[in-house]
């Protein structure tokens, strides 16, 4: 699965991010692609890939998902892991 956040505002790619997730982890996928894009600055990257941003964000609205491992894919994307409890 993969979610296209860059060119967004970061309050919508916050948003978006945080529903795919939640989808994601509803669905049984064991991975979801975010791509925040490289090239016009870092604002969702960072949020997406600091402690204190999407798992953060996760813990505190869906705190059913477990841990997320997240893997800067480089081009502009993240991988989302899932573990599983």
């Amino acid at each position: 699965m993969k979610v296209d956040l860059h060119g967004l505002p970061l309050s919508e790619a916050k948003l978006k991010s945080q529903m795919a997730v939640a989808k994601a982890w509803s669905d049984l996928q064991p991975k979801l692609e975010l791509i925040h894009g490289y090239n016009l600055g870092t604002v969702i990257k960072d949020y997406i890939q600091t402690p204190e941003g999407l798992r953060k964000d996760i813990n505190q609205i869906y705190p059913e998902v477990s841990d997320l491992i997240l893997k800067d894919k480089g081009l502009g994307s993240t991988i989302v892991r899932f573990k599983r409890r």
